[in-house]
């Protein structure tokens, strides 16, 4: 079951669904984008199939034959190389119960047939960064702690040196002056190799962090156009009118092209599923004190104040419901919330001071040559 144009540079996904038919269909759509896809027509050989090439994430059918999603979610995580494989469950049943025993099998996400195209890349597009992001943050982790022993090591000599030569010097006779000078002035010399090493030290691991750090780039308002349209098809079938507005001219927005990306599809995700049936939303991308922010506003149910509290909280379903019957796992604030503090903007949500509805604003920075 080959999918032509996948490659590893998006990810790796493994489909599991007993219809063929299905697979076919998602292997399909995240090819286009770049996604190498391994399809398992049942959960035994999607386990096995784990074995030869590890995914990043997995899509997987909840009613199979022999061996459900749940059982196969279960055997991932009691298994320590897979127990933090992300899952997404993709299913026709959308009922309470069966969205709850998915996560807690321990799913991710959950998306109900028939899906959105949009919603389902954005959706494994989350996914993919948040464990590649966790991977290399445990990468991180242990690399300082092998530094850490390190430079443990290779300070305990001289330290233990100073300490010998101190207290030799305590249980001197006042009459032994010249050995006294000789272990003073060793004192002062080993600790100013000590110094010198925490200086290159320091100086060493400033450069790699300055390599590591991520490198901003220019983004147009053609690219934020493009994203926010490309969910006008969505918000047509809820008869929602979609208005974008950006100026023609304007300065360049500095920040990461996917992280910009997945904010903008959680954001606008939230303000079709949560709208009404004929409602409006607007998004504007306008300049405020020398900084460029996005606004996305609709005229849906808005925000209590428990909401408010904890609307970037991970699973935490909030007082508003989907209009329209689309699935909502209480990831989406969250996931956008990350993706800004990753990204160095500032994203806000509140309730439009007149009338319901609520206004998402995503505070960005300015591209400016001198920062290059």
């Amino acid at each position: 079951m080959p999918f032509a144009g996948g490659s590893a540079s998006q990810g790796v996904v493994l489909v599991v669904d007993d219809n063929v038919k299905n697979i076919q269909v998602v292997g399909t759509i995240l090819t286009q984008e770049g996604f190498e896809v391994i399809p398992a027509t049942s959960g035994a050989q999607a386990l096995q199939r784990m074995e030869a090439r590890p995914p990043d994430l997995v899509l997987l059918d909840v009613l199979m034959p022999d061996m459900d999603g749940f059982e196969v979610c279960r055997r991932l995580r009691d298994n320590p190389e897979t127990s933090s494989l992300p899952v997404i469950f993709v299913s026709a049943a959308n009922d309470t119960d069966t969205v709850v025993r998915g996560l807690e099998a321990g799913g991710v996400d959950y998306i109900t047939k028939p899906f959105n195209k949009t919603e389902l890349l954005a959706r494994v597009r989350n996914q993919v960064e948040l464990k590649r992001t966790r991977e290399t943050s445990a990468r991180i982790l242990q690399e300082r702690e092998k530094i850490i022993s390190m430079v443990a090591h290779d300070l305990k000599n001289p330290l233990g040196a100073i300490r010998f030569s101190a207290q030799t010097l305590a249980e001197l006779r006042p009459e032994q002056k010249e050995t006294a000078d000789e272990l003073i002035q060793h004192i002062v010399t080993t600790c100013d190799q000590v110094v010198s090493f925490v200086d290159r030290f320091l100086s060493r691991r400033a450069r790699e962090a300055e390599q590591e750090r991520l490198v901003p780039v220019r983004i147009s308002t053609d690219q934020i156009r493009d994203m926010i349209a490309a969910w006008q098809k969505t918000a047509r079938r809820k008869q929602i009118t979609l208005e974008v507005s950006a100026p023609k001219t304007p300065e360049h927005v500095r920040g990461d092209l996917l992280s910009l990306g997945q904010i903008l599809d959680n954001l606008m995700s939230n303000a079709v599923k949560f709208s009404h049936q004929g409602g409006h939303i607007v998004v504007e991308l306008i300049m405020e004190d020398g900084r460029p922010v996005i606004t996305i506003t609709d005229d849906g149910p808005g925000f209590t104040e428990s909401d408010q509290a904890r609307m970037f909280q991970d699973y935490m379903r909030l007082s508003a419901r989907p209009t329209g019957g689309e699935s909502s796992t209480g990831l989406g604030l969250a996931i956008a919330k990350r993706g800004a503090d990753r990204m160095g903007a500032v994203l806000r949500i509140e309730n439009r001071s007149e009338g319901s509805g609520a206004i998402a604003r995503l505070e960005l920075s300015l591209w400016s040559d001198d920062q290059l």
